[in-house]
C-alpha cells in the first residue's frame, strides 16, 4: 500500500507544471533570439494559459505571429493586449501594421492615430521615460516618427497624398528612415507632376540605399 501511495504522490508531482507564466515568456524570448518563432509561440501559449493578463506574452506572441505572416492571429493578440491596456502605443502601432499588410488601410490609419493619441497628440506629444516610482508604460511607448511613417504609407495607399506628404516631411525632419521617407515623398511629388522635386528625392533615396528608388528613377527621371 505504501508503495502505491509513493507512486501516486510521485506521479502527481511529476505531472504538475511548476513554471510560471513569466518563466514560459522568458524561455520563449530565448527561442525568438534564435529565430525559432513557431516554437516560441508554443511556450507563449502556455504563458498566456497560465496568466491571460500577461501582456508581455500577448505582445510577444503577436510579434511572432506577424513574423510568420499570421497577420489575423497577430491582430487578435494585440486586440487582447489593448483590452488590458488601452493606452498601449506599441500594440496600436503593431496592430495597425498588420492591418496595413492585409490592405485594411483605413483600419490601419485608425490604429496609428490611436497610438498618436496615447502620446498626447500630434501637435504636443511626450515620449514616455522610465520612472522608478511611477509606472509610465515606457516599455510600450514608440517614437512619433515611427507611427507617422507607417501612417504615411497607409495614407498614400488610399490616395490621401497631401496628408501622406506631411507625415513623410515630419519623418525627414526627424531624420527617421531617411531613404524610405525620401522615396515616398519623391513619388508623391511625381504624382503631382512635380518631377524635378520628385527626382531629386528619388536620387537621394537611391544613394542612401533604397532599393525601390531606381525603378522610379528609370521611369520618370531620364
Amino acid at each position: 500500500m505504501k508503495q502505491i501511495l509513493i507512486i501516486l504522490i510521485s506521479l502527481t508531482f511529476t505531472s504538475c507544471d511548476f513554471k510560471s507564466s513569466a518563466d514560459y515568456n522568458a524561455e520563449a524570448e530565448k527561442l525568438e533570439q534564435q529565430g525559432k518563432y513557431a516554437e516560441a509561440i508554443q511556450l507563449l501559449d502556455k504563458a498566456i494559459e497560465k496568466d491571460p493578463s500577461n501582456i508581455y506574452a500577448l505582445i510577444n506572441r503577436g510579434v511572432d505571429k506577424s513574423i510568420l505572416e499570421d497577420y489575423e492571429g497577430s491582430i487578435k493578440d494585440y486586440t487582447k493586449s489593448l483590452e488590458l491596456d488601452s493606452h498601449n502605443a506599441l500594440a496600436f502601432l503593431n496592430r495597425g501594421k498588420n492591418k496595413k499588410r492585409l490592405e485594411d488601410y483605413q483600419g490601419a490609419i485608425e490604429d496609428f492615430e490611436k497610438a498618436i493619441k496615447t502620446k498626447g497628440g500630434e501637435m504636443l506629444y511626450m515620449d514616455k521615460v522610465e520612472n522608478s516610482f511611477v509606472d509610465t508604460g515606457f516599455e510600450f511607448d514608440v517614437a512619433m516618427e515611427e507611427i507617422r511613417f507607417e501612417r504615411g504609407i497607409a495614407r498614400y495607399n488610399i490616395d490621401s497624398l497631401n496628408l501622406a506628404f506631411e507625415d513623410f516631411n515630419f519623418c525627414l525632419e526627424k531624420n527617421f528612415e531617411r531613404s524610405a521617407s525620401l522615396y515616398w515623398r519623391g513619388i508623391i511629388y511625381i504624382s503631382y507632376g512635380m518631377n524635378k522635386e520628385g527626382c531629386t528625392d528619388l536620387n537621394e533615396a537611391q544613394k542612401l540605399g533604397d532599393q525601390d528608388a531606381q525603378e522610379m528613377i528609370d521611369k520618370y527621371c531620364k
